[in-house]
């Protein structure tokens, strides 16, 4: 089982190299998503940053969080500019889908003893560029990890094997 996982993880793991004869809009698009995703990381970030220094400090158990997930949304923004797999954007998108989860649990029925109040600053602006945020990243994930068909045709996958016994 782990012969067929491994080149999926290694795929995963490794950034998309520029293919000859690749379309240079398909490039342009990914860049571009994948800079959105960057900044909209790094505004997840802020907003947590600035939240903590504004007084979430204070909150128990909540108030360090804050504080982790500003850390890891600035360095999730950096990882991505730095690193461009398809790996790399999973993660990120965990990050922000926990995020998100974490703040409408606390909206619903509280997280750890403390229940935020949809009218506090910057909820709704959260709630809408994590949700944008999962989005983007799930969609540049799916961008980067498709593989382009060479002049429309399927791809015949044969087992090492099979091409040996075939003379190829």
């Amino acid at each position: 089982m782990t012969t067929s996982i491994t080149p999926w993880l290694r795929r995963l793991a490794s950034p998309r190299r520029a293919q000859a004869g690749s379309r240079g809009g398909r490039q342009t698009a990914t860049l571009l998503l994948r800079l959105t995703c960057v900044a909209l990381l790094a505004w997840i970030g802020t907003i947590h940053l600035h939240l903590w220094l504004e007084g979430y400090r204070q909150i128990p158990t909540d108030g360090p969080l804050f504080l982790i997930d500003a850390v890891a949304g600035l360095g999730f923004a950096a990882l991505l500019v730095v690193w461009a797999a398809p790996l790399a954007g999973l993660v990120a998108a965990g990050y922000t889908a926990s995020t998100l989860g974490a703040l409408l649990l606390s909206l619903t029925v509280g997280l750890f003893g403390f229940r935020e109040s949809a009218s506090a600053s910057f909820v709704s602006q959260s709630l809408a560029i994590e949700a944008i945020t999962l989005l983007a990243l799930l969609s540049w994930t799916a961008l980067v990890t498709a593989v382009p068909q060479p002049s429309g045709l399927p791809v015949r996958h044969r087992s090492p094997a099979l091409q040996k016994s075939r003379g190829r």
